[in-house]
């Protein structure tokens, strides 16, 4: 049987998104397993990058049904449990100031151990773009953060060590984070001018999370830690404030 080129092409990209979904669904699974935080966490975001680059509906990969869920007031899991960085939930602060959320923790004891993880709160088209931003600015930290550690060792010809290490690259992302805000709040002030409803949380998701948070127990604490790097805070923040969290900022090469 003679089929059309439009034919085969249309049936190839469906047998590729089904590629896809199929492995999301497996990454998915692999980051239900409490067993290993960083495993699992890298399951989850790979899973996650994988639905914003090739357009994957939430219900296509999960159990659920497609109604008007854009409509409705929800919460969406930006990270599973696991032992959160500080630094983690300071972006989980900066997009949902930015992006119309509430965000709060949940806990988990898993072993011997209380785990964590970050949810946001908030209209579903609302939720769909923060999570959005989340995943892509958390990707974005790792990827240029390791390669900051990376280039400022063949600099400065140091010899590594873990502390240092860690200063450098919590440091790095200290200024990343503060350059993010930056941009944003420069954004939300140009916005503001003429579209002053769109960019405050609605009224309606206020009301919610007031209601919803009188079961929350007392805020936890965190430290953030000193800068000990300042170059390494100047470089960040400049990333931070210039990056373009574009999908394509997105790399899936290898799959």
């Amino acid at each position: 049987m003679i089929k059309n080129d439009g034919f085969w092409e249309g049936e190839k990209m469906n047998r590729s998104n089904e590629k896809i979904i199929k492995k999301v669904k497996g990454l998915l699974a692999i980051a239900k397993d409490e067993r290993n935080d960083e495993e699992s966490q890298s399951a989850f975001i790979l899973a996650q990058k994988l639905m914003i680059q090739y357009e994957i509906e939430k219900h296509e990969v999960e159990e659920t049904e497609l109604l008007s869920e854009l409509d409705l007031i929800n919460e969406e899991s930006v990270t599973i449990y696991k032992r959160l960085y500080w630094w983690e939930r300071t972006l989980a602060h900066i997009i949902s100031k930015n992006f119309r959320v509430k965000n709060f923790l949940t806990s988990k004891y898993i072993g011997k151990q209380t785990k964590r993880k970050i949810v946001f709160y908030g209209f579903g088209r609302d939720l769909e773009l923060a999570k959005e931003m989340y995943i892509l600015a958390y990707d974005v930290i790792l990827f240029h953060s390791k390669r900051f550690v990376d280039e400022y060792y063949k600099k400065h010809w140091e010899t590594r060590s873990r502390y240092m290490t860690e200063s450098i690259k919590s440091s790095y992302i200290q200024g990343f984070l503060s350059g993010l805000s930056e941009r944003f709040n420069e954004q939300i002030s140009v916005l503001r001018e003429s579209y002053e409803v769109m960019v405050l949380i609605p009224e309606e998701v206020e009301e919610a999370y007031k209601e919803k948070s009188r079961s929350f127990g007392k805020p936890l604490d965190f430290d953030m830690p000193r800068v000990e790097v300042f170059r390494a805070y100047q470089k960040g923040f400049d990333d931070g404030k210039e990056i373009d969290f574009t999908k394509s900022t997105i790399s899936t090469e290898g799959l």
